[in-house]
């Protein structure tokens, strides 16, 4: 009797140790991106200068996020917009030497590739690349002082880290932007971020834009009805120097191929 209890109590036990390795097994592996994903959006901001006079930029933005193996991941972003702006202190007219025009527009174009590797429940550091290309629609006789004609060519690279915390993810970026034939501009931007839900975000930052003091304020919601697939983000920032820029950013994104809340998209698939 007792030999039969021991041999009952034995296979039970291999019993429920092969059912915590099938049940494990199931479980998906943590990825540094879970899956492939796309997103598509629309993208504005206003930028008044104090004293003076504002722009205003709208464009279209998109992006791809896939899985490298389990610990890396890749992300391919452009994007396309126009700016209408002042442009005193950026074009002058060949004819007169003198920035005899007040607003001009120009078109801007943009593409990146990131890298990064990233455990979701630590966090992540990436490196990414980027090329733009800024052309003036200002008429023949305006040119970029520092090209002599009417298209600049802008070249950037990241590097950055973010740590998971709970519901909180601190962040640093630094940023090399070097305009085709000018002086190169160097940027340190510091981030701290808070989910008071799983689907809202409040991001607080502030570093050295450019060596200029920079720091300002975003929330971003992913509406439950609809679908966890469309995001909405408001921001504001300042750049604080003798003429103060204040900037106001918006931006309405549409998600492909995941239907996840905000914060498991930050730290899982983008």
């Amino acid at each position: 009797m007792n030999s039969q209890k021991l041999y009952l109590s034995a296979s039970l036990l291999a019993a429920l140790q092969l059912a915590s390795h099938i049940a494990a097994a199931a479980e998906p592996a943590q990825r540094a991106v879970q899956a492939t994903n796309y997103s598509l959006g629309l993208i504005a901001s206003d930028s008044d200068t104090k004293d003076s006079t504002s722009n205003g930029t709208f464009g279209l933005g998109g992006s791809a996020n896939m899985p490298i193996g389990n610990l890396f991941g890749a992300s391919l972003a452009g994007s396309y917009s126009r700016t209408t702006a002042r442009t005193s202190d950026v074009l002058f007219d060949v004819a007169s030497q003198t920035s005899s025009r007040q607003t001009c527009r120009f078109n801007n174009s943009d593409a990146s590739l990131s890298v990064f590797a990233r455990k979701p429940t630590l966090g992540r550091i990436s490196a990414s690349y980027g090329k733009g290309n800024v052309k003036s629609d200002c008429g023949d006789e305006s040119v970029f002082v520092s090209t002599g004609d009417d298209t600049m060519g802008i070249d950037y690279y990241k590097v950055g880290a973010e740590a998971y915390l709970w519901d909180f993810t601190f962040g640093a970026v630094h940023t090399s932007t070097e305009p085709e034939d000018g002086e190169k501009l160097e940027s340190d931007i510091f981030s701290a971020s808070w989910y008071p839900l799983d689907s809202l975000k409040v991001t607080l930052s502030g570093g050295d834009l450019y060596d200029q003091d920079t720091y300002g304020i975003e929330i971003e919601h992913q509406p439950e009805f609809m679908g966890n697939s469309l995001g909405v983000a408001l921001g504001y920032s300042v750049i604080d120097r003798d003429q103060e820029i204040g900037t106001i950013n918006f931006s309405v994104v549409f998600h492909f191929g995941t239907k996840v809340e905000l914060k498991t998209r930050d730290r899982q698939y983008r």
